[in-house]
């Protein structure tokens, strides 16, 4: 499998697939890093809808505002990916090369 397809499954697949490829790819960096940042962003992005979940009266629109946003940001760096371009999310990357790729080495 490629490379690319391998950092676009990791956005797919979110935090399952992007710790999938952290334990299984040692070597591309390509890979790790979006699997990285993809277990990153899913996981912040839980805590976000458990959050807005939680605000009274308008918390129901909030999350469905905040869910497409995510799918849009979702799409935007599966199509980075396809073209073997690793981009960096601000706060996001950085915790996931400075903790996550620590994890997995």
């Amino acid at each position: 499998m490629s490379s690319k397809s391998k950092a676009i499954l990791s956005y797919l697949g979110m935090y399952f697939t992007g710790i999938l490829f952290l334990a299984a790819e040692k070597k591309d960096e390509f890979v790790r890093k979006s699997a990285a940042q993809s277990f990153v962003l899913s996981v912040v992005a839980m805590l976000f809808r458990v959050f807005f979940s939680f605000v009274p009266i308008i918390g129901s629109i909030l999350v469905i505002i905040f869910d497409i946003f995510f799918m849009i940001l979702l799409l935007f760096l599966i199509i980075k990916a396809s073209k073997n371009i690793y981009f960096k999310l601000p706060f996001i990357s950085d915790l996931s090369e400075k903790y996550v790729l620590d994890w997995f080495k």
